[in-house]
């Protein structure tokens, strides 16, 4: 089992930063981490981002989000997690949000980034987010949640609290199906979106029966998932958050985005559309994070120094 990083790697060993691609742009490189190669994108110059995205898909369908979180500012990269895109997952063991947290530590560690301005993750990556956020305190300075698992309540009525755990698979599966009627804007992405789950079919078409208990434990860690007390803690330390939700969001509830909310001590933002408001109104994404930032101290952009090798754009 691989152990979490406790700090970053001493400077001597580090490797350089991959050199930020021009305003606009998003490169595509890969790097190697755990002896796998992951594939990231890059884009953007000035305070280090890094973005993690949903369940099911890769970055590559975040391209405009990661884009725009760029133009505010931010030198973004944004890996493929593992387990998504065709990529081998997590060994049993570490299939957890610290599992996940940890290895986002040492991605940063393998792009030769030792600190990050901004952790953004979308639904099931604003879990890993938060968890690498409250692990990795000296790592993180602020949080960027949008539409973010972490919360366990599924609905909260005066007489009863019911849990995610008690959510029927088939309702996230049919909240999800309807995610794309709900939103006309999102229709425009869904090739990006098809282009992302397709690779992890042909990879491996038959994964769904040969390796059921694998996806029975991502599937439960995240239905189970609990992060409120973490998120508490890291707004306890005084780190800035933001928690962003839609209001025609089906797969993750009022009520948990209210939980996370509250605990992130900050009231919150709302937002017009559905689950994946951000894939059709990538420039609304990153014109949120311009507050969060404000809140940073002034810090001199970090160039870096090499270019990872690129391999398609």
């Amino acid at each position: 089992m691989l152990d979490p990083p406790a700090a970053p790697l001493p400077a001597g060993e580090r490797p350089e930063a991959p050199a930020p691609p021009g305003p606009g742009a998003l490169l595509w490189s890969t790097v190697t981490v755990d002896g796998r190669p992951v594939t990231y994108g890059a884009t953007g110059v000035g305070r280090t981002a890094v973005f993690l995205h949903g369940w099911g898909l890769r970055p590559h369908a975040y391209r405009e989000p990661i884009r725009h979180l760029g133009l505010v500012g931010c030198r973004v990269v944004a890996p493929v997690l593992p387990g998504f895109g065709g990529s081998r997952g997590l060994p049993s063991g570490m299939r957890s949000f610290a599992g996940y947290a940890a290895w986002v530590g040492r991605f940063l560690d393998a792009v030769g980034i030792d600190q990050v301005d901004l952790v953004a993750g979308h639904s099931f990556g604003g879990g890993v987010a938060t968890q690498f956020t409250h692990d990795f305190p000296n790592r993180a300075a602020s949080l960027y949640l949008a539409n973010a698992i972490g919360s366990p309540t599924w609905s909260s009525h005066a007489d009863r609290v019911r849990t995610m755990a008690q959510r029927p698979v088939w309702d996230w599966g049919r909240h999800l199906s309807t995610d794309l009627v709900r939103s006309p804007g999102l229709l425009r992405v869904v090739p990006s979106v098809l282009g992302d789950l397709l690779p992890t079919l042909i990879h491996n078409p038959l994964a769904l029966i040969q390796n059921p208990l694998a996806m029975w434990q991502t599937g439960e860690f995240i239905r189970r998932a609990d992060l409120v007390a973490e998120l508490g803690e890291v707004h306890r330390r005084g780190t800035p958050v933001s928690v962003v939700w839609s209001d025609r969001d089906l797969l993750v509830p009022r009520s948990a985005f209210d939980d996370l909310r509250r605990a992130a001590g900050v009231e919150g933002t709302v937002v017009e559309g559905s689950h994946g408001w951000l894939l059709a109104h990538a420039a609304r994404f990153g014109e949120l994070a311009i507050p969060l930032l404000a809140q940073l101290p002034p810090c001199a952009a970090r160039p870096a120094k090499r270019r990872r090798r690129e391999i398609h754009q």
